[in-house]
């Protein structure tokens, strides 16, 4: 009836008979634990946070006061002092949305990179741009920066740096900006020019679910790097871009959140060595040349000088636009010299 064994209901009545009713109560009861942390320690942590780790959350700030302290001091108990001094950083409320059915990662590494930008305050009182790339099997960053906004040379940039530095995926997955041609640009758009040169498919994402991995990756970042440029003082581009790169991302993001691929052998492939990336990456449009060698370009007019032995009237150029704005005239592989012209406009 009791529910006890038999040698437990012995144990009680003998207690019974020692201490009476009290033997209810636990023995430990009212005693202090050996690693209960002393009112002191208590105020000193909630002290050091509130001053320096406000817009932190719990268990990033736990890490700061672990690596500042050099002490273990349990994440309950910690969450615990953070809800009785109200400092808890609140997440956004989210209403509750359709079902989802999970996506599985590649099996290889460089197979499939995420591509995608976060406007944001990342640092200092004006919105930035953070353009990065993460590798869909293993959730590393494999590049990263900040851009006043999201543009087309900024998305050259990181990939140009990514592609030098480990070679070319199969697939770039991206959602349906009109930059990365769209439904607003279809076949318009010069990252796919230049991802088809690179033989690179690129794949739309139907919904920011569909691209779940960069989307939580700007989350996390939001929440933990925009503190830790604050507390080292970052206001500029160049030192927010050096931060993130040699310190963040390589020393406290990916091997924290980083996975194990599934597959062990990379899928990254080489650049082919007749393959110039900054003759890819840049702005390419074609431009019909008239009787007397002249092509028009964004409301000018200009005048081939090279010393040809043929006409090339009727003939299709290359005009080639790189990150300086810096313009090139191609023709069968060869570049051609040319001069501004001034042309009259016939008065109203």
């Amino acid at each position: 009836m009791l529910g006890a064994s038999e040698s437990t209901l012995r144990r009680w009545l003998r207690a019974y008979e020692q201490k009476g009713l009290a033997f209810i109560r636990h023995g430990n009861c009212g005693r202090k634990p050996k690693n209960k942390k002393t009112d002191e320690f208590k105020a000193q942590i909630i002290k050091f946070v509130e001053a320096e780790l406000y817009d932190f959350n719990m268990l990033h700030a736990l890490e700061k006061i672990t690596e500042k302290f050099n002490i273990k001091l349990a994440r309950e108990t910690f969450r615990r002092w953070c809800h009785q001094s109200g400092m808890v950083k609140q997440a956004h409320q989210k209403r509750r949305g359709k079902a989802r059915y999970r996506r599985q990662r590649f099996s290889q590494e460089g197979f499939m990179l995420q591509l995608d930008g976060s406007p944001h305050r990342w640092f200092g009182e004006t919105e930035s741009c953070m353009v990065a790339a993460i590798d869909d099997a293993t959730s590393q960053v494999m590049g990263a920066e900040f851009f006043k906004t999201e543009s087309m040379f900024a998305c050259f940039k990181i990939l140009s740096d990514i592609f030098i530095k480990r070679g070319l995926p199969s697939v770039i997955y991206v959602d349906r900006a009109g930059m990365y041609g769209g439904q607003k640009r279809t076949n318009f758009s010069q990252l796919v020019r230049a991802l088809e040169e690179l033989n690179i498919q690129i794949i739309y994402a139907n919904s920011p679910e569909g691209k779940g991995r960069i989307e939580r990756l700007f989350r996390t970042l939001q929440d933990r790097l925009i503190p830790e440029l604050r507390l080292a003082g970052i206001t500029t581009y160049e030192a927010a871009n050096k931060y993130l790169k040699e310190k963040y991302i390589p020393h406290m993001h990916n091997p924290r959140f980083g996975v194990q691929a599934e597959n062990s052998q990379s899928a990254w492939r080489p650049i082919p060595l007749n393959q110039n990336l900054e003759d890819i990456f840049c702005i390419k449009e074609k431009r019909r040349i008239a009787k007397d060698h002249t092509f028009s370009y964004e409301g000018e007019k200009y005048l081939i000088t090279t010393d040809l032995k043929y006409s090339i009237y009727n003939h299709d150029i290359e005009i080639r636009i790189d990150k300086d704005s810096k313009m090139r005239a191609i023709f069968a592989g060869r570049d051609l010299n040319y001069v501004q012209i001034k042309v009259k406009k016939n008065a109203a």
